[in-house]
């Protein structure tokens, strides 16, 4: 069996929650961070681990065994009791940091998707990708980002008692997406801390009733069941509390050529959907954000059915 020396991975951006959806749904999106796996052979005792960073988090991230990539990466072996190989990895990051962009799933699945396809290769032992997921909320605590990522598309997961259930959300693949990046960071962590640990029957049921409309609107989106869809009275305000404009900006989207709009899991990123001229959208909210002095990144991107993937 040859030994395998290289492996490059693509690891999407993801958005969760989109509006109602808290912690159960998660999209993957066309931005992606780039992850190469540079194995030594067994027998060279003076190489280090080394991480290099490019990009996003390039003078913040972690270089050492702590680096999420590389924690990732170490967990199947470990359950395997395999030795970890001696690797070098080089890290191009284009997804914001902190924003509700999925960094961290991406950095999780790349690591496992690697130490997967090593495995199978070197030892011919693989996992699941549903046990890659359970494998990787060890590093993260919910799914919706990682089923995201790691299985690509729209996806609404679950998890009863030990079992994860994965159904897949179809949607217009003529959707296009403005994202809206703030300047401002938001710690996931954080953020759940403010948010209500009971919420009332009449909540309950119009967040339950629009997350039932969103499953079933995303496939063929129009003006009069897709804003209604994204609508959430649990999480986002809460989480914008401290940027009113932000809110605002929310509220407006569809008042400019915006189909629907939605918080980007915790924030501070916005997002806003639109099946038709994306350009025009796009002027649209630009404009609006330098009129309301909001400091942020806007770009055009869209859905994609591929998950974290290998290039070699």
């Amino acid at each position: 069996m040859a030994t395998l020396n290289y492996i490059k991975i693509y690891s999407p951006a993801t958005i969760a929650n989109m509006g109602p959806g808290f912690d159960c749904i998660g999209g993957a999106i066309d931005l992606w961070n780039e992850f190469e796996f540079i194995f030594h052979p067994k027998n060279n005792k003076t190489i280090e681990l080394k991480i290099e960073i490019k990009g996003e988090g390039e003078n913040s991230l972690s270089v050492n065994k702590s680096n999420l990539a590389y924690k990732a990466f170490s967990i199947p072996f470990k359950l395997l009791q395999i030795n970890i190989p001696k690797i070098n990895i080089k890290i191009t990051n284009n997804i914001n940091l902190e924003s509700g962009l999925g960094s961290s799933s991406s950095a999780i699945s790349a690591g496992l998707l690697a130490a997967n396809y090593y495995i199978n290769k070197n030892h011919g032992q693989c996992f699941s990708k549903i046990k890659l997921l359970t494998i990787a909320k060890e590093l993260e605590d919910h799914y919706d980002n990682l089923a995201a990522c790691i299985n690509g598309g729209i996806k609404l997961c679950i998890q009863n008692k030990s079992e994860v259930i994965i159904s897949n959300i179809e949607y217009d693949p003529n959707i296009k997406l403005i994202i809206i990046i703030p300047n401002n960071k938001t710690n996931t962590i954080e953020s759940r801390i403010n948010l209500p640990k009971t919420i009332s029957v009449q909540k309950f049921i119009h967040n339950m009733s629009r997350l039932s409309l969103l499953t079933n609107s995303l496939k063929s989106p129009n003006t009069d069941t897709i804003k209604v869809a994204f609508d959430d009275v649990f999480h986002q305000k809460i989480r914008l509390k401290n940027y009113p404009k932000l809110i605002k900006l929310l509220n407006k989207i569809p008042e400019i050529g915006g189909l629907g709009s939605f918080l980007c899991g915790s924030g501070p990123t916005i997002a806003g959907i639109t099946t038709k001229n994306p350009m025009s959208f796009f002027y649209e909210v630009a404009d609006y954000c330098d009129k309301q002095n909001i400091e942020a990144k806007l770009l055009i991107t869209s859905f994609t059915n591929k998950g974290a993937y290998i290039k070699n």
